[in-house]
């Protein structure tokens, strides 16, 4: 009997009877060009120039959060948890009910 344990609610569940839904997460830096309006307006300007001069500012960035890689993650869930997230991905609606605290 080959079981699988739901990574969100820790229930033990038979892989026979009962789907595994793995939820797959990727992770990267998506940047987005910023123009402004009247850049666009001004004919008289060296375009190649103000590339490469962005180029400059933009390629060398020494940020340690940046990687070549994009780090993935898996997660095994039972239907009823896959269901919830699929209704709200990114848990804006959790209840403050549900969130607990410690006594500290």
């Amino acid at each position: 009997m080959s079981q699988f344990t739901c990574q969100c609610c820790q229930q033990v569940f038979d892989k026979s009877s009962e789907p595994c839904f793995v939820i797959r997460f990727t992770a990267f830096l998506e940047i987005e060009p910023h123009f402004d309006e009247v850049d666009f307006e001004d004919t008289d300007r060296d375009n190649l120039s103000v590339l490469a001069d962005t180029l400059e500012q933009v390629y060398p960035i020494p940020d340690p959060t940046l990687h070549d890689d994009q780090p993935e993650r898996d997660f095994r869930v039972c239907r009823d948890c896959y269901q919830r997230f699929m209704i709200d991905p990114v848990g804006r609606d959790v209840p403050a009910a549900s969130i607990s605290f410690s006594e500290n």
